[in-house]
């Protein structure tokens, strides 16, 4: 592409979320009402070259098999819909109960070991569920070896083996600018949601709806200690608003 005619080539780098679409979109082209912004995933234009090269629709794709819980990560050649029976019986530890995710930890979707990989997805995922875990104290423990995102305690470098649970419940939303640690757009990600959960149609808009998507809440979600499901709250805003508009 770089030697394509009316291309034009802007790299981002950083951690996560620097290669999510909203995360361009908002630099570049930043969306309002009525407005379209066309993206197109670096997979998809591979697929494409190979039906309009080979004339043939081939939809196999690289897949990262990841996850503390795998023997051996490594790298997989798949198809969309490929079982994932064998391959998570050969390469997963079989201690305690596991979580078996199709995508990453952060945006992908809970599938059973017997799945098969969807059709968006180029990575799965294998975590411990945690539900055998009994800890003094549940969520309010203050041990060193549990990872906190906040400053609870003195934070160490060091590698944790993070499961699946919540570690408490849903609660009232508290204005603590935790998630503009994780979040790198210029809007303000707890007002919109609070907006968006009373549907506050003129509210939502100001504050910049049009220019997110669900997955640029992940991380929101994850350091969350209000347990919201916040990327289900802006995919469910923002079909909502679809329909306003239809």
């Amino acid at each position: 592409l770089r030697k394509r005619a009316n291309v034009t080539i802007t790299e981002f780098e950083g951690p996560r979320p620097a290669g999510n679409t909203g995360t361009h979109i908002n630099y570049l082209a930043p969306v309002n009402r009525g407005e379209v912004v066309w993206t197109l995933n670096a997979l998809d234009v591979l697929f494409i070259g190979r039906l309009f090269n080979k004339g043939v629709v081939d939809l196999t794709r690289t897949v990262a098999l990841t996850g503390s819980e795998v023997k051996q990560t490594g790298y997989y050649n798949m198809l969309v819909g490929t079982e994932l029976g064998k391959l998570f019986a050969d390469n997963v530890n079989g201690k305690g109960n596991l979580r078996y995710i199709s995508g990453n930890v952060l945006t992908g979707t809970r599938i059973e070991a017997e799945g098969a990989l969807r059709a968006t997805h180029s990575q799965l995922t294998v975590i411990p569920e945690g539900d055998d875990v009994h800890e003094a104290f549940g969520w309010a423990s203050l041990s060193p070896k549990r990872y906190s995102a906040g400053a609870t305690y003195l934070k160490l470098k060091k590698a944790y083996r993070l499961d699946a649970r919540l570690l408490g419940g849903p609660r009232a939303i508290i204005v603590s600018n935790e998630y503009d640690k994780v979040f790198p757009l210029d809007i303000f990600p707890e007002q919109l949601i609070k907006s968006t959960l009373a549907f506050n149609i003129d509210k939502m808009e100001q504050l910049g709806i049009y220019e997110v998507a669900p997955e640029d809440f992940a991380l929101c979600e994850f350091v969350d200690t209000s347990k919201l499901e916040l990327q289900r709250i802006v995919r469910t805003g923002l079909d909502m608003l679809r329909k306003e508009m239809e």
